[in-house]
């Protein structure tokens, strides 16, 4: 079958991970699958190569099943909508392909312009089917429009429409399921399908040589955290966390917002950060690697609860000793399988479990090596695979 999937996101960030492991699974099962997202490169010309693990590319495929054809959208107008995705270049570019692409199959990821209106105009003439993935809970949550209501109620009536052009409807929480059935999705066009690990690409690796290749310090406590938001919880609780260990470091993957680091001179802490930025993707695993304790606090609100905050499942990929809060799947994840720590919902009391695996490296290593072995066997992207070809094949 030839399928196509669309991805909202530029390459690399977001809901692109989704996509990526969803069509690698439908390729790996013999579809001949295209996958479209935005470049971060080109912003004029599209891009087209071949992947079948998370790096590398290639100019053609070796034959093998696995592989997908990607096709990078130009990059130019990317952000000129709030929410993003509203390309002009690319969006013509996606409208292209599916005319003339020949598609039994598409599976949209998510409702943004560059997945929907290519949708909107060509599933009429084209007969192809047509499957969505909803994976957060965008209007008034994941998407702030600078806090204006009125976009949230365009955003939302957006979010739920695509879902009703779809002839499933795969989600990756339980929240976004009951919200699917709320707003009338029948409960036989409704799969959930939760986050997979990318077990074949982070691997556990040594601390002490991660460290030394990556020119962080040795012997001192390091707490890694990967953005989420502003930042700023991730930096009180560090601060508490400074209360108890004094040397400790936080070490900070990705961007970091202005809002966390004016939090962090406020706390006389800045000096104890290790900013790091937007890190390759060969990087990446090492710098998990380099960390005694991964933390991600969540809130109990509809952001957190519908979503599934796949960098948790990197840590417990990578080996490493993680903390969270009992919040959506994540929590059902860490109260069933003992795979890393709940906290309580203070910023002190996640401090206070992440001091405890600190000083108890005994109980670090038991959850780590648990971890990996829990997600090896029950998260990994190929569990799912079965699953998620029966959404198409079925």
């Amino acid at each position: 079958m030839r399928i196509l999937t669309l991805n909202a996101n530029l390459k690399g960030i977001g809901t692109y991970r989704r996509c990526f492991y969803f069509s690698r699974e439908l390729a790996r099962r013999g579809h001949a699958v295209t996958m479209f997202t935005v470049s971060r490169d080109s912003l004029y010309r599209p891009r087209q190569y071949y992947k079948a693990e998370w790096i590398g590319e290639r100019a053609a495929a070796n034959g093998e099943p696995g592989w997908v054809r990607i096709i990078e959208g130009p990059g130019v107008g990317y952000r000129w909508i709030p929410g993003w995705g509203s390309g002009p270049l690319d969006i013509y570019a996606r409208i292209r392909e599916l005319v003339m692409g020949e598609y039994q199959a598409v599976w949209g990821f998510e409702h943004h312009p560059n997945v929907s209106w290519p949708i909107y105009l060509t599933k009429r003439f084209r007969g192809y089917r047509f499957y969505s993935d909803w994976c957060d809970w965008f209007a008034g949550n994941a998407n702030p429009f600078r806090g204006y209501k009125w976009a949230h109620r365009i955003d939302g009536v957006l979010e739920e429409r695509i879902r009703f052009a779809a002839e499933m409807v795969s989600v990756t929480s339980i929240l976004l399921k009951e919200r699917a059935l709320a707003i009338g999705i029948p409960p036989e066009r409704v799969v959930h399908i939760p986050e997979g690990a990318a077990v074949d690409y982070i691997v556990p690796l040594d601390a002490d040589e991660s460290r030394e290749r990556m020119r962080l310090p040795a012997g001192r406590p390091l707490v890694a955290a990967v953005r989420a938001g502003d930042m700023c919880r991730e930096v009180r609780v560090f601060n508490e966390v400074l209360r108890r260990v004094p040397d400790a470091l936080f070490l900070m993957i990705g961007h970091v917002p202005p809002p966390a680091l004016e939090l962090a001179e406020r706390f006389g802490i800045r000096d104890r950060l290790i900013l790091v930025g937007w890190v390759s993707d060969e990087d990446y695993p090492r710098y998990l690697a380099c960390a005694d304790v991964c933390f991600c606090p969540l809130e109990d609100g509809t952001n957190d609860r519908a979503r599934w905050p796949a960098k948790i499942l990197d840590y417990l990929a990578a080996g490493r000793a993680t903390v969270t809060n009992d919040v959506g799947e994540a929590g059902t994840l860490f109260r069933h399988r003992e795979v890393g720590v709940v906290a309580g919902p203070t910023g002190e009391e996640m401090a206070d479990c992440i001091v405890g695996l600190l000083r108890d490296s005994d109980r670090s290593r038991f959850l780590a090596e648990n971890a990996r072995r829990v997600v090896v066997k029950e998260w990994d992207w190929r569990v799912r695979g079965s699953q998620i070809a029966s959404v198409v094949e079925g």
